[in-house]
């Protein structure tokens, strides 16, 4: 939610190249953290005491400030869930299974684009529905703004069996800087 108060509501596309990878880097060190905090310290309060407490709040309090560095530098409300978010390692190998994804609705794509403009996870919808298929994109996280904002009414949540796809994702423009030399 303090994601969504920042002022960038509509990304510029992903960087360039494979940034996700960082996400991976994240979540293998949050996982030896703990297991370190386990195995090695011998931690076994769990969820309970102050200490537990005080891992909580300085990490949701570091989690914000990255969250926010991030956002505005590249000024994009997700660049979190995008790039560094550890969540989304287990929930990419779950949602490439799931049964409910973006389909075809009852209306016509005339592509206009509006769902891929308004996608805050820069998944490129129309691809998918122009040629047939369901929004595959491990990336999408069905929070329906696609949906709401088709005109054509020609997205709605459908249920089926399919493994995940090829990732069709909205890349920026890569602007180059051209030196005058003499």
């Amino acid at each position: 939610m303090v994601l969504d108060l920042l002022p960038f509501k509509r990304s510029s596309g992903r960087l360039p190249g494979r940034w996700g990878w960082l996400r991976y880097v994240h979540f293998g060190l949050s996982l030896s953290l703990v297991l370190v905090l386990i195995y090695l310290v011998g931690f076994r309060n769990g969820a309970a005491g102050s200490i537990a407490v005080t891992w909580f709040i300085v990490g949701n309090l570091l989690y914000y400030a990255v969250g926010i560095i991030l956002a505005y530098t590249l000024k994009d409300n997700r660049a979190f869930c995008k790039y560094i978010c550890p969540v989304s390692v287990p929930l990419k190998i779950t949602s490439r299974f799931s049964l409910i994804k973006i389909g075809q609705g009852p209306g016509q794509c005339n592509d206009c684009d509006a769902c891929d403009k308004m996608c805050p996870m820069d998944v490129r919808i129309s691809d998918y529905i122009l040629a047939g298929q369901r929004v595959l994109s491990t990336e999408c996280s069905l929070c329906q703004t696609c949906i709401t904002v088709c005109p054509q009414d020609a997205l709605k949540l459908s249920f089926g069996f399919d493994i995940g796809g090829k990732e069709l994702l909205r890349q920026r423009e890569q602007t180059m800087v051209l030196w005058d030399l003499p």
